[in-house]
């Protein structure tokens, strides 16, 4: 009888840590730490379509370099953040985006199309809470070049690391 009485203590505190457990897990993904599957191209190279990402969903702040996902009208994006408060962003006439007079795109991107924006004129300048963000695949115009600054409320979280990395063939 002790025997039994035993084994189902046993039982019931294994139940408890592997509650316990999932609950932690439960916080921790819930609240400070999302997990996404990525369905798109517009960072392909860097994050590709189908890969697996862990992304901070409690930054408070952002930096240039991060790689954010977030919300523009009701759609979900992945970019990078190139320019925040008050960052002049122009083109130069080969088509390189500039960040305050510095090269920051790596091969030219001629479909800069934001509002009235002449790209090799007085350029845009980064409105104050915003960030400035673009795609590593320039041809995916689904950016700030398109819609402009995001607002950072509308930033989900910066990606913290890559989980698994699939190919698309």
């Amino acid at each position: 009888m002790k025997k039994l009485n035993m084994a189902g203590r046993t039982w019931v505190r294994l139940a408890v840590k592997a509650v316990v457990i999932l609950l932690i897990l439960w916080v921790c993904f819930g609240i400070f730490v999302g997990m996404r599957r990525i369905s798109d191209i517009s960072m392909n190279g860097r994050i590709n379509d189908g890969d697996f990402v862990l992304f901070n969903r409690i930054s408070s702040d952002y930096l240039v370099g991060d790689v954010v996902i977030y919300d523009y009208d009701g759609q979900e994006y992945l970019s990078e953040i190139i320019g925040t408060d008050g960052d002049l962003i122009t083109t130069n006439e080969e088509g390189y985006i500039l960040v305050n007079g510095e090269v920051v795109s790596s091969s030219p991107v001629f479909d800069f199309t934001l509002g009235d924006t002449d790209p090799f004129g007085s350029g845009y300048r980064v409105p104050a809470g915003t960030y400035f963000v673009l795609n590593s695949n320039y041809e995916c115009a689904d950016d700030s070049r398109a819609f402009g600054a995001i607002y950072k409320k509308n930033i989900k979280g910066n990606i913290i690391a890559l989980l698994l990395r699939t190919r698309s063939f």
